[in-house]
């Protein structure tokens, strides 16, 4: 009768703890530890060949890889658009301050929550806080996926969700009176910025074939960005979903026409870009930031930021009637989350409607 030949070894060291040595891929590797008695190392051995027999063994050496190291492969191996690029460079530091040079084998949960709560007691924005974990869960899966760890430490209830922030509900007469103040030359770029809903970068990468005078469209072809090294770059918009074409107010049509015209640009190339800043280069946020933020200022609106006349595109269309879908399509949403923030603002706009109706009910009661 065969006898089963013995998986691995134990031997004593100089020492006097006992290693577990046994054959891995054709050699023979010791598992990393020591143990105080033959006893433990006999359970330990036992133990990993289970583990092989399972297929549920995690070799220690291959997860002795840094940190720093797996979530830079991580990161330059991921398809991104170099401004998203240099957002995850900049969560990724808030990560490997403390993990950086550990073995991601060595990471525990106990620890993820100690750097979690830090970065809670931080400067730093509770959404940010929340992105860099989300970053990190990420980067640990895939090291699960690749067969360096077995599970994930990062495993934190709730640390993922982000905590959505009220924003100032715009008026009309807001925007009005924002439009007039700011410069000239931005002028129709906030008409257009609220009653289309475009991001700023869509808005700064439109041209003058995107504008539509006739059917009073604008169509979303690309995004007009700054990148670090280059300056300004134009290129793909946010999403695939962000490829669409917008339709506004033929009134607003009339205002962009206008200012085609005001600043000469008119119909005559129609690759030139349609805003443009005040010495006519291409429209970055940090050139426009400043007449933004003196104009709000001047009008006692301090909190109100650029974004927020989107939010009102996107409220308006709600109120509007628009399904789900329709405002998807429109704010060039790839997932219905942020939508529903437009819909959820509409039944709050829907209920001081109700009230004015009221009101007026019982006045003519009278």
């Amino acid at each position: 009768m065969a006898t089963k030949r013995p998986f691995g070894t134990i031997r004593k060291l100089p020492s006097g703890r006992y290693q577990v040595r046994y054959r891995r891929l054709g050699r023979q590797v010791s598992s990393g530890l020591t143990f105080s008695t033959k006893a433990d190392a006999h359970t330990h051995l036992s133990a990993l060949e289970t583990d092989l027999q399972r297929g549920t063994f995690i070799d220690p050496d291959v997860g002795r890889i840094t940190f720093d190291d797996f979530a830079n492969a991580w990161l330059a191996n991921r398809d991104l658009r170099p401004r998203t690029r240099e957002t995850y460079e900049s969560q990724l530091k808030h990560l490997t301050v403390l993990f950086g040079r550990s073995h991601i084998n060595a990471i525990t949960t106990p620890d993820v929550r100690a750097w979690h709560g830090d970065l809670l007691r931080s400067d730093l924005h509770r959404n940010t806080v929340s992105k860099c974990y989300r970053m990190f869960r990420t980067i640990m899966t895939t090291a699960v996926d690749d067969g360096l760890l077995l599970s994930n430490p990062v495993q934190l209830r709730g640390a993922a969700k982000e905590r959505s922030v009220e924003r100032p509900l715009l008026t009309w007469s807001d925007v009005t009176s924002i439009a007039d103040t700011i410069h000239p030359r931005f002028s129709a770029f906030i008409w257009l910025a609220a009653s289309s809903g475009l991001r700023f970068g869509e808005l700064a990468g439109l041209t003058v074939d995107n504008v539509d005078a006739d059917l009073a469209t604008v169509r979303v072809t690309q995004s007009l960005s700054s990148e670090r090294g280059r300056g300004p770059v134009l290129g793909e918009p946010k999403t695939t979903s962000s490829y669409r074409t917008v339709a506004v107010p033929p009134a607003v049509i009339a205002k962009v026409m206008a200012h085609l015209n005001d600043t000469h640009i008119g119909a005559t190339n129609r690759h030139a870009p349609v805003f443009t800043s005040i010495r006519g280069k291409p429209l970055l946020n940090q050139y426009f930031a400043p007449y933004w933020r003196r104009t709000v200022e001047s009008l006692g609106m301090e909190t109100v930021r650029f974004h927020d006349l989107r939010h009102l595109a996107g409220t308006e269309a709600a109120s509007a009637g628009a399904s789900l879908r329709e405002v998807m399509a429109r704010m060039g949403h790839a997932s219905s989350d942020a939508s529903l923030r437009y819909l959820k603002a509409s039944e709050l706009r829907d209920r001081d409607i109700a009230d004015a109706l009221a009101e007026r009910i019982a006045n003519a009661a009278l």
